[in-house]
C-alpha cells in the first residue's frame, strides 16, 4: 500500500560537478537524515544516491578524487584511437575491488531508488527500479556518454546510454509518480542555468541517425526538455518542491575536471550547503 504524503529526492548528473552532491548528501548522512520514500538518480547522480542510500559516507569522494583521476579512467590517447575516453567498466571493476558498494545496507533501506537511462536505439528515457541483479549495470550505464564510451550498456538484453540525455533533470517525472507532495531537487548547475543549443548535440546526432534513428532525435530535443524541467522547477505549484543548487563560482569542478582542490571544494561547498538545505527543508 503506498504511503499517501511522500517524500522525493532528485539529483541531477554532470561529471565531477557531483562532488558538490556528494557533499550535499554527506551532509544528510552526518544528521541521519533521510524523509524519502523516493530518490531519483541521473548519470553521476545515481551513483551519488546509491553511496547516500548506502550510507557510505565519503565514498563519492574517494572515488572522485582517487579513482576518477587515475589514468585508467580518463585517457585521451585511447580515445583518438578509437576506445573510450572513460573507461567506466574498468572504473566499476576496482571500484568494486577496492571499495564495494554496501548493497545490503543500500536494499535495507525502505525508499525506492531509480536510475534514469537513455535507450540507446529508441531514445526514450527509462527508469529502472535499482535492485540487486542491476544496480552496478545500470549505475555504469547511466553514466555512459554516448561516444566519450562508445559502447551502450546492456541490461536485460536492451542497450543503454547516459540517462543525461533522454531526461537529465526528471522533476517531472518524480513529481508525477503516486502520492508525492514534497521534492527536494539537487542540481549541479546555478539556480539560473538554461541549457544552450549545442553544436554537439547537432554533430552526435547526425552520427547517429542511420542505426539509431531515436537516439538522434533525443539529442536534438534535449535542450528543450531540460529547459523544460527548469521551468517546471519555477512555475508554482501544490507540492512543495526545493532546490540545492551551487553557487556560480568558478573555482567549482567541471565535468571532466582533474583538479582535486576544485573537487574538494566544491564537495566542501556542497556539504556546508547540505546542512542548511536540512533546516530549510523542515521549514518548507
Amino acid at each position: 500500500m503506498v504511503k499517501q504524503h511522500r517524500q522525493a529526492l532528485v539529483v541531477e548528473g554532470g561529471g565531477m560537478r557531483g562532488a558538490f552532491s556528494s557533499g550535499v548528501l554527506d551532509a544528510f548522512l552526518q544528521q541521519q537524515f533521510n524523509p524519502f520514500d523516493l530518490c531519483v538518480g541521473v548519470s553521476s547522480g545515481s551513483t551519488n544516491v546509491a553511496n547516500y542510500l548506502a550510507a557510505q559516507q565519503g565514498r563519492t569522494l574517494h572515488i572522485y578524487l582517487d579513482h576518477s583521476l587515475r589514468s585508467e579512467f580518463i585517457h585521451y590517447g585511447r580515445f583518438l584511437r578509437g576506445g573510450d575516453l572513460l573507461d567506466l567498466k574498468w572504473m566499476w571493476d576496482i571500484v568494486e575491488q577496492e571499495y564495494p558498494l554496501d548493497q545490503a545496507q543500500l536494499f535495507a533501506n525502505h525508499a525506492e531508488f531509480y536510475m534514469v537511462l537513455t535507450h540507446a536505439i529508441s531514445g526514450q528515457a527509462t527508469y529502472i527500479k535499482a535492485a540487486k541483479d542491476n544496480i552496478l549495470d545500470g549505475l555504469r550505464a547511466s553514466s555512459s556518454i554516448p561516444v566519450l564510451t562508445r559502447q551502450a550498456v546492456e541490461i536485460f538484453g536492451e542497450p543503454y546510454f547516459d540517462g543525461g540525455v533522454a531526461d537529465a533533470l526528471p522533476v517531472q517525472w518524480a513529481a508525477g509518480q503516486e502520492s508525492i507532495d514534497k521534492l527536494m531537487v539537487i542540481r549541479t548547475r546555478p539556480q539560473n542555468y538554461a541549457k544552450a543549443s549545442s553544436k554537439g548535440d547537432q554533430l552526435l546526432a547526425k552520427y547517429y541517425t542511420k542505426q539509431r534513428y531515436g537516439f538522434a532525435q533525443s539529442l536534438l530535443t534535449r535542450t528543450q526538455r531540460y529547459n523544460d524541467s527548469v521551468q517546471f522547477l519555477q512555475t508554482p505549484s501544490s507540492q512543495k518542491i526545493l532546490e540545492i543548487c551551487p553557487p556560480d563560482l568558478k573555482n567549482m569542478a567541471s565535468r571532466l575536471s582533474k583538479n582535486k582542490a576544485k573537487i574538494r571544494y566544491s564537495y566542501d561547498v556542497g556539504l556546508e550547503i547540505g546542512h542548511k538545505a536540512i533546516e530549510d527543508w523542515h521549514q518548507l
